[in-house]
């Protein structure tokens, strides 16, 4: 069995480590859109690591920055007790780390298997979440998520890549008027603002069905973190409740949001906040419209255009209520509406 960018003599090393042998032979999982990649360690484990299975994660040695962001944030959420994977070992020479493997049942997953749990997985979800938002930064440790911010350059950032490159000029084929230009440039630059200026809390940055696990206890674990950052609650919320990959009614988006601000006390105006969580969503479902066209150009994985189309209709819902950026959603649902016609023809 081959592992990306790992040797067999590298292999038979990190086998020899978790297992105590180099004969048993890691099974490569299918992974999500990043460059990060798993494989499942079995068999008969050694009793120090109390599990029956392990993961080792990888990326090119070239973009270890990445899986060391993951380590880092996990050293400090572990500090703090919270349910993500033990690190094991590390090896940044070859690019990989030995986790403690969560399973495969994702809360995707669990909400399609029993419908009738929706609830109470709903539930969980907003609960870890109001556990992640409550965490004090650790000065005494270096990590992502204390250093970095949802500042303004960063969702600039955000916009010019996933929003102008990749999602208008590369999948819609647009290249706007001067007129447009501004337009979409004055819209990014009131959303930007408007988000950056609030008071900032542990943003996991992804919090969706896809990065939390059912584990074998009935709780959930959370994964791929590797990107948190300081940032307004209100993002990971609209994260989950706009998820790309479990639709909710309006009425079960109230009904989380709703438990969300009883279970973090939070008293600011409920039309505030819902303003604020309606324009984080509509910063992060164009950035995931951007983000899924990327994956699929970049790293040939085309399974993602599926979600464009409704990441970008949310996105559009949701500018049409405001009036600083009415007419930007109108005229990018326009465009949207030019490529599914196209594609017809």
């Amino acid at each position: 069995m081959s592992l990306p960018g790992i040797t067999e003599e590298q292999i038979a090393e990190l086998l020899t480590y978790a297992t105590g042998s180099s004969s048993s032979q890691p099974s490569l999982l299918v992974g999500g859109a990043s460059d990060r990649w798993y494989a499942r360690i079995s068999g008969e484990l050694p009793k120090r690591f109390g599990c029956r299975t392990l993961l080792v994660t990888g990326v090119p040695t070239t973009l270890w920055s990445i899986l060391e962001s993951f380590l880092r944030n996990q050293s400090f959420l572990e500090r703090l007790q919270c349910p993500v994977p033990r690190v094991y070992g590390r090896w940044p020479q070859y690019g990989i780390a030995l986790i403690e493997d969560f399973g495969d049942i994702r809360l995707v997953d669990a909400i399609s298997r029993e419908p009738k749990r929706r609830n109470e997985l709903d539930e969980n979800a907003i609960d870890l979440l109001v556990r992640l938002h409550s965490l004090p930064p650790d000065p005494h440790l270096s990590y992502p998520a204390r250093e970095l911010a949802f500042d303004v350059e960063k969702y600039q950032y955000e916009f010019g890549f996933h929003v102008d490159t990749w999602l208008i000029g590369h999948h819609l084929g647009v290249s706007p008027t001067a007129t447009e230009r501004r337009a979409l440039d004055g819209t990014y630059r009131w959303i930007s603002e408007t988000l950056a200026a609030e008071p900032f809390v542990f943003t996991h940055r992804d919090y969706q069905s896809t990065n939390l696990m059912l584990r074998d206890d009935g709780t959930l674990g959370l994964i791929d973190f590797q990107d948190a950052r300081q940032g307004l609650r209100q993002y990971d919320l609209a994260s989950f409740i706009w998820d790309s990959y479990v639709s909710k009614s309006d009425e079960r988006r109230y009904r989380i949001t709703q438990y969300y601000r009883t279970a973090a006390g939070v008293t600011d105006d409920p039309d505030r906040f819902d303003a604020l969580l309606r324009i984080a969503a509509i910063q992060r479902k164009l950035h995931d419209a951007g983000a899924f066209v990327y994956t699929a150009a970049h790293r040939g994985k085309t399974e993602y255009l599926v979600w464009v189309s409704d990441a970008i209709g949310i996105a559009t819902d949701l500018m049409i209520e405001f009036h600083q950026c009415h007419d930007t959603g109108a005229m990018l649902a326009e465009w949207m509406e030019r490529k599914r016609q196209a594609m017809r023809e």
